[in-house]
């Protein structure tokens, strides 16, 4: 996600960076880290529009509802820190969708304390789907307010970043893993009737990034199916760098309402 939004963001980047790279990473430990690099240069990295975009749907959601109360949110990530990485609760489930905007604001991009922290394997999608899958409670048939149906809106690049000893791509030390999603853990979750509503950002190519090149560009064509696995059916959006994130989470929200509408 911190991956500038647009190509003309990371070739801003790319343009103002000795090793031609256009991903901020946010290092505590230096003072003249990419993230306060893109900052001071104006560029809008990818974390900044799901930040806009979350807040956005929580007035969608809003103008949606067709009684008081008929929405309530829970936002997560996977944390503010390479320390810490894990399932993060940013805002508490409440149907003050006012509050869940406010504490949106605090999505931001990871922070590092230094090169190989927590060996930059901080995309932890295994762990963190089944967190979140022992976080949301059962599901109901949506027809009363005791009863309410769940759907987990899921936005993310497909991209695996975890120690893994299975993973299916070359290994680099300590098991680090880059591999697509794997999409068992989606599955454990929609087994059990909760609706999984996929927002693919796509992984921008970074053809002049070494690192690019070696670990993700073997299979940067199967990032986008493992994303539609994930998602239930008729729910998976891929959204492109030039294209609205925001507008693509509102149409993806009402999507889903379509669906838990008709099945109830």
């Amino acid at each position: 996600m911190g991956i500038g939004a647009t190509p003309a963001d990371v070739q801003t980047m790319v343009s103002n960076t000795w090793d031609k790279c256009g991903f901020a990473c946010h290092d505590l430990n230096d003072a003249n880290n990419y993230y306060n690099l893109a900052k001071s240069l104006g560029v809008t990295t990818r974390i900044d529009v799901v930040r806009t975009a979350t807040q956005d749907l929580m007035t969608t959601a809003q103008a949606s509802s067709l009684v008081s109360g008929q929405y309530r949110m829970a936002i997560y990530t996977f944390g503010s820190s390479a320390a810490t990485a894990g399932l993060t609760k940013i805002s508490s489930l409440t149907s003050n969708l006012n509050q869940s905007a406010s504490d949106a604001a605090g999505i931001d991009q990871m922070t590092v304390q230094g090169l190989w922290d927590n060996n930059d394997a901080d995309t932890q999608y295994d762990t963190v789907l089944t967190a979140m899958n022992a976080a949301i409670p059962t599901p109901g048939n949506g027809q009363t307010a005791a009863a309410p149906q769940k759907v987990l809106f899921f936005v993310s690049d497909g991209v695996a970043d975890e120690v893994n000893a299975s993973c299916q791509q070359p290994q680099g030390s300590a098991n680090r893993c880059q591999e697509p999603i794997s999409t068992a853990p989606c599955t454990t979750i929609k087994n059990r009737g909760i609706m999984i509503a996929v927002l693919h950002t796509t992984y921008l190519p970074l053809p002049t990034n070494p690192w690019y090149q070696t670990w993700i560009a073997p299979f940067q064509s199967t990032i986008a199916t493992n994303m539609q696995a994930c998602a239930s059916p008729g729910l998976c959006f891929e959204v492109t760098p030039t294209q609205g994130i925001s507008n693509a989470m509102n149409t993806l929200f009402q999507q889903a309402i379509a669906q838990t509408r008709l099945t109830q």
